[in-house]
């Protein structure tokens, strides 16, 4: 008995000591990211009839994410690696099954519809699994990446998905799971005359991306570079633009800002969220947004420094790349830095979909953080 007790008791103090890895700091960071989101979800949506009930829907998904960060944390990043090819199939076959049930919405067919209850975005969960999938495929092959076969069919793998995604359409997602790709791919070591090929037959396929795009996809980035073609496309950035002009370095108060108030800003609790916070919070309420993400990929990556194989490195690797490079594209959109392509701030955006699968990735990144140590039992 006293045996048995003094193993239960080490078994208890070692998985303590797991936890103690856990990475406060990176939820700290999340914590406040998506405070400051809600409460910014609040004054954008603030007596608008149809919108009255975002901030609360926001709240419940925020605790769904972080249940689901709890949970995932708990459980070894490796089981994925060895689950990978189930779910890089069952991401294919959710996205072709979208074609047929999916609902349309806006001219694009990109949710599932469970009984009015909830809507599920499969493009969503398909940058997670992509993640995963191709983390596996890197790490399964990292010593063979000297051959090019390998990354030809690599592209193969992460170009489907990508593929399926962009015929929703959604090209935002479509992007994400390229950035992903090519973040793994350059963590795992790609050969220099391997990556100018590679640059090279890229810049070749432009004009077959561009026939592949959508009408409106492509207007976008033609009014971007030309914005005198058609000034009224260009009426959103304009608003964002003076929105963030308007909030000069303190802002004009939460709740006050009169581009966001009179709704002349629009989609503001979505894509130009940002812009919203520039108006009512001013040049150190963004600095403060953008050093928060810094932290997030600060801690995400060190993270991966820290694993204990490739494939939890690469994992860290994508995720990370994901989530900051996602609010690259929201910020330098709303700056008009960068076309609107209609990708939310991580954390920040309302949208039950995008935060559900970041707090996945976030659950996988913990765990990563917790095994990052060897121990013996």
């Amino acid at each position: 008995m006293s045996t048995l007790f003094s193993q239960k008791s080490i078994t208890g103090s070692k998985r303590r000591e797991l936890w103690r890895n856990f990475d406060w700091l990176l939820i700290a960071a999340v914590v406040l990211l998506l405070t400051m989101g809600t409460a910014m979800i609040r004054s954008s949506t603030f007596e608008h009839p149809t919108l009255y009930d975002t901030p609360r829907q926001q709240i419940q998904y925020a605790i769904v994410g972080f249940a689901l960060i709890w949970i995932l944390a708990s459980i070894d990043y490796r089981y994925w690696q060895s689950l990978s090819k189930f779910i890089y199939v069952l991401i294919i076959i959710s996205l072709l099954v979208l074609f047929v049930i999916g609902v349309v919405a806006g001219g694009a067919q990109r949710w599932f519809n469970f009984f009015e209850l909830f809507y599920i975005q499969p493009s969503e969960l398909a940058k997670i699994g992509s993640v995963i999938w191709i983390a596996s495929f890197f790490a399964n092959r990292r010593n063979q990446l000297n051959q090019f076969r390998w990354i030809l069919l690599s592209i193969i793998h992460a170009g489907i998905p990508a593929a399926l995604v962009m015929a929703q359409p959604d090209l935002s997602s479509a992007v994400m799971i390229i950035i992903v790709w090519l973040s793994i791919l350059w963590t795992a070591g790609v050969r220099p005359k391997h990556l100018a090929i590679l640059s090279g037959a890229s810049i070749a396929g432009l004009p077959a991306i561009w026939i592949l795009m959508e009408e409106y996809q492509r207007n976008r980035v033609i009014n971007f570079l030309n914005p005198s073609l058609d000034p009224g496309a260009q009426y959103n950035v304009r608003q964002a633009l003076i929105s963030v002009g308007s909030g000069g370095w303190f802002g004009q108060g939460y709740n006050q800002a009169s581009q966001v108030q009179l709704r002349f800003l629009k989609v503001r609790h979505t894509d130009f969220i940002f812009s919203a916070t520039a108006a009512e919070f001013g040049l150190l309420g963004v600095i403060a947004i953008m050093l928060l993400f810094v932290v997030i990929g600060w801690r995400i990556f060190r993270i991966g420094n820290n694993s204990q194989d490739a494939f939890g490195a690469y994992l860290c690797y994508g995720m990370g790349s994901m989530i900051f490079a996602q609010a690259c594209f929201n910020i330098g959109m709303n700056l008009n830095l960068l076309p609107v392509i209609g990708l939310p701030l991580p954390f920040f955006s309302y949208g039950g979909s995008a935060l559900i699968t970041l707090s996945i990735g976030l659950g996988i990144v913990q765990s990563v953080a917790i095994n990052q140590n060897k121990y013996e039992y």
